[in-house]
């Protein structure tokens, strides 16, 4: 019979596979990430948004003077649509009328240039708020202008810049990297704008967005310039178990070059890309098949699970064995870790 202890432990290590594996579904990634970007924006502009009514009346929120009309009524939500997700936020409201909020009709002006504006920190850095509103303006179709841009940096970047260099929480045992493709629409076409995001699971399966990265492209040294800059920021290396990514050329090189750690491959991606080379009538068959090698009890199970697969399925669907095959070793790394009591 098990100790109570080792059915603590037990319970760990599933809810970390099971996190894991929640972690690389489709469309996971890109919802954290806009969860937590609501979070730190949404705070940062009802800060800046109470520091604007300061402002207005003269006095702090506690200060009351008196023969003034002009008293503090609460807050009213604000959607402000096209930042990420919708976006809501309290603006305070007066018992009299209440003066428009310059800040809150820039943001409605960036609307869903509103990733391009952060994407400015990493490509427009020095230039002229003239230019970098004529940038996006241009890319994104977005009627910003310059005051725009400056009301927009002093509000907000200095709150986006302190998250984006806060140290790297204690723990941190699985590194999940991915790239997420963000639509750009250029003057006579749309094309994809990579944004390079790294995830940090705990060994009791909390999930932490620890940063991302905006590029043209998917290359080793922005890859690189990632991992040294979660590194510098406190991740611990000799913590990780496991680096878990697809099959990216660049990833894979980055992490080797940077990190040195055992690499695992996503099986959630093989997955994919090899399903689509199965017709419909057999994939829910050959998906079986696939789970009970890839989620095999043992590496040894998975391996022997893989040769029935081939078998069974090489000559009719070959460049599906063939991308299920390929490279098992770096799929399989996780049977390395060690395993639950």
């Amino acid at each position: 019979m098990k100790s109570a202890s080792q059915i603590l432990v037990q319970q760990v290590h599933r809810t970390a596979r099971r996190k894991v594996r929640e972690a690389v579904q489709p469309g996971v990634l890109w919802s954290i990430v806009q969860d937590e970007m609501s979070t730190v924006i949404s705070d940062a502009i009802n800060q800046r948004l109470q520091d604007e009514q300061d402002q207005l009346l003269a006095r702090a929120s506690y200060q009351r003077v008196e023969n003034d009309a002009r008293r503090r009524n609460g807050f009213k939500p604000v959607q402000l649509k096209g930042l990420l997700s919708a976006l809501w936020v309290q603006r305070p409201v007066l018992r009299t009328q209440t003066p428009p909020s310059l800040l809150l009709q820039s943001l409605r002006r960036i609307g869903v240039g509103f990733m391009a504006m952060l994407a400015s920190r990493f490509w427009l850095r020095g230039t002229a708020t003239r230019a970098v509103a004529q940038e996006i303006n241009g890319v994104f179709g977005t009627k910003m202008s310059a005051s725009d841009v400056s009301r927009f940096t002093e509000a907000l970047v200095p709150d986006i810049n302190a998250w984006l260099a806060r140290a790297i929480p204690m723990g941190i045992t699985y590194l999940f990297v991915d790239a997420l493709y963000l639509p750009v629409r250029k003057s006579t076409f749309t094309t994809k704008q990579a944004l390079l995001v790294a995830m940090g699971l705990t060994k009791d399966g909390k999930r932490h967005l620890l940063g991302f990265r905006l590029g043209d492209k998917e290359s080793t040294d922005s890859w690189s310039a990632l991992l040294k800059e979660l590194l510098a920021r406190g991740l611990k290396r000799d913590g990780l178990a496991l680096v878990i990514s697809d099959d990216h050329k660049a990833i894979r090189a980055a992490v080797h070059d940077v990190l040195g750690l055992p690499h695992q491959l996503c099986v959630i991606h093989k997955m994919r890309n090899t399903l689509v080379r199965v017709a419909a009538a057999h994939r829910s068959e050959f998906y079986a098949d696939f789970k009970a090698a890839f989620w095999a009890a043992s590496r040894q199970d998975a391996l022997m699970a893989l040769g029935r697969l081939e078998a069974k399925w090489i000559k009719l669907y070959p460049k599906a064995v063939q991308s299920a095959t390929a490279d098992a070793e770096h799929f399989l790394r996780f049977h390395d870790q060690p395993k639950p009591l």
